[in-house]
């Protein structure tokens, strides 16, 4: 008997499964939960949302009952390949991007984005594309990717994983079944992701020239250089539509990605031009009276704001922040506030913490809400700048997810339009 925990998204897919498969199972959540119903289970599998500190977690132990999670799980029912990405930032644009260039015929996407694995091991396509947290990864035990995509690693869910070397091992976790053949896709320029413990084949990205004894793409300042097995081509970023250097590193690791797939660089070339970018990822709003915005409320941690402002050099920016802070260091923002930040308006529960951590570097206020940030934010700036939505910071507090704080920005740029 299979018991499952967990009553969202990735519980209800796992219930399917199971359905389909006519394996017996019993489901349930904290509300209802009781120690009964661990009575002859053999396997429980938990949503990802539950940590590893969680009272289910000790229950199994003190029962001998394995615990693993939804992605493990489906991954044992998966005939096909599967290309995992992980990292702090950049995971769904990377994963979609992916996904995009292989192409929907051949692939599916699923996992941290959209949906649930186990809603896609019956569909009988060759690859899946899956975006994992490190929530999803840490309760795996056999899962191994084909190809393993690791973009970036930066402090973030230290209250899932109360430190931050819990944090980087359940990341690394994702390569430990992978064998010497099995391909990863690397960032060169962050030291945790290069030096992750995979053996064998290593592809690399990087903003600067790769060592000559390296294979993978690197940015030379206009295009993107792939160079692998001798051979080298070249991608223009004129016509594609993604916006910042985040968004050349998450490029540069698709086109590799696609590449050891066995995409040809021409159909890589044709495919990163049609795809668009996802929402609430430096999404372009509109512009008022020569006042550009943007939308980026996926933004949830420092790092992802820092990208953000550095995406806009030579422009003055109007910087809208705040929320649940997830453990980051707003003084990091030093440099971009000292230089190209005109403005900084804060929301949300930690809005006097992040003021105390930037009020030297920057003018900075704080506002009760979204709708008063915006409209204040829009009052004092001038034609040329550009009004950022970058919270660097979880929604929860005010919002139930950055979709909707996305979209409630959004809104708020139309009645301003709407005048």
């Amino acid at each position: 008997m299979i018991l499952i925990y967990g009553k969202g998204k990735t519980g209800k897919g796992v219930e399917r499964l199971l359905k389909k498969k006519s394996i017996p199972y019993k489901i349930t959540d904290d509300t209802d939960f009781n120690t009964d119903l661990l009575e002859n289970t053999d396997l429980i599998v938990v949503s990802p949302g539950i940590p590893f500190f969680h009272r289910i977690y000790k229950e199994a132990r003190i029962r001998k009952i394995p615990v693993v999670g939804e992605i493990e799980f489906s991954y044992r029912f998966f005939d096909g390949s599967v290309i995992a990405v992980t990292g702090t930032d950049g995971k769904s644009t990377t994963s979609k991007l992916i996904h995009h260039i292989i192409g929907e015929e051949k692939a599916d996407i699923g996992g941290n984005y959209g949906t649930p694995f186990s809603d896609i091991v019956s569909e009988g396509k060759d690859t899946v594309v899956l975006e994992l947290s490190s929530f999803q990864i840490y309760s795996t035990e056999m899962f191994r990717p084909d190809i393993a995509v690791f973009l970036n690693f930066y402090p973030d869910h230290l209250d899932w994983h109360k430190k931050l070397l819990h944090y980087r091992l359940s990341k690394y976790r994702l390569f430990r079944n992978m064998k010497e053949e099995d391909p990863a896709v690397l960032n060169f320029d962050d030291q945790v992701v290069r030096n992750t413990p995979k053996k064998g084949k290593r592809y690399y990205f990087s903003l600067s020239p790769l060592p000559d004894n390296l294979e993978g793409a690197y940015y030379d300042g206009s295009e993107i250089v792939l160079k692998i097995n001798g051979f080298k081509f070249k991608f223009g970023l004129s016509d594609i539509h993604l916006k910042g250097i985040h968004n050349i590193q998450n490029i540069m690791a698709s086109v590799v990605t696609a590449y050891i797939y066995g995409i040809d660089p021409e159909t890589i070339e044709e495919r990163l031009k049609s795809f668009k970018p996802l929402p609430h990822r430096m999404e372009y709003v509109g512009s008022i009276n020569g006042v550009d915005f943007y939308n980026d409320s996926k933004a949830t941690t420092v790092q992802a704001v820092k990208k953000a402002v550095q995406s806009f050099d030579g422009k003055r920016v109007i910087l809208i922040t705040g929320g649940i802070n997830k453990g980051g260091d707003f003084s990091d923002l030093r440099d971009e506030l000292l230089n190209s930040v005109k403005e900084v308006f804060i929301i949300g529960r930690d809005r006097k913490s992040i003021y105390s951590m930037i009020k030297d570097y920057v003018k900075a206020e704080i506002k009760e809400s979204l709708e008063d940030a915006v409209n204040t934010a829009f009052k004092k700036a001038e034609k040329g700048d550009v009004i950022l939505l970058s919270p660097g910071c979880a929604s929860f507090d005010m919002f139930k997810n950055y979709q909707e704080r996305g979209e409630i920005f959004k809104s708020i740029v139309r009645k301003l339009k709407d005048g």
